[in-house]
């Protein structure tokens, strides 16, 4: 009898860990995210990448930009381009990501002011913010991986209201020829946008 449980218990536990990897490592829903519907959405400029890969946030802001058009959850996804073009030739808008990202980041806070500002800039109901915590090729003691975290919020412009968030990090690994961190990164926001709550 003992032996049974013991194989029903680690039959479970294995069937728990094959669920959990295809799970991501993070996933909030507010409770009131099905009753917003998200219309119009811009993908911020201002992704806060890792210290010396800050290059590559253009890249990221489209990977994430084509996992939101992707999803068809969206009537219009604002262009990335068009989205940095603005910010740059607008001072206001300028200073409404720049104090709204801040106060996200270093309070936790998301701020209903700069996050209307924002809204009515670029003429969006939603605002999504990317953060990528980790870029890059590491070396294990056994092994050698290319590594990317990424999270995502989203935010209703009007309110500041922050509906969903999500985070996860995509390992590869590799012996001769590096994954392409680009493809990883873009691979890694189409999994997390899998986990977007569906409007009621």
């Amino acid at each position: 009898m003992m032996k049974r449980l013991k194989a029903i218990f680690c039959f479970g536990m294995v069937l728990l860990t094959m669920t959990g990897c295809a799970s991501i490592n993070y996933n909030e829903i507010a409770p009131n995210a099905g009753a917003f519907k998200p219309k119009v959405a811009v993908v911020l400029p201002a992704i806060k990448m890792p210290e010396g890969v800050e290059q590559e946030v253009d890249k990221v802001v489209k990977a994430i930009y084509d996992a939101a058009v992707a999803t068809k959850r969206f009537d219009r996804v604002m262009d990335p381009m068009d989205a940095r073009f603005q910010m740059f030739n607008n001072r206001e808008l300028q200073d409404a990501v720049m104090s709204y990202t801040t106060k996200l980041r270093s309070l936790g806070v998301s701020d209903k002011d700069s996050c209307r500002k924002i809204g009515e800039i670029y003429q969006v109901d939603t605002i999504i913010v990317g953060d990528v915590g980790k870029w890059g090729h590491v070396k294990y003691a056994d092994e050698k991986a290319g590594e990317v975290g990424m999270a995502i919020k989203m935010v209703d412009a009007a309110t500041g209201s922050v509906y969903w968030k999500a985070s996860h990090t995509a390992k590869k690994t590799y012996s001769l020829f590096k994954p392409d961190l680009v493809d990883m990164a873009a691979d890694l926001a189409k999994k997390i946008f899998d986990y977007m709550p569906k409007s009621k």
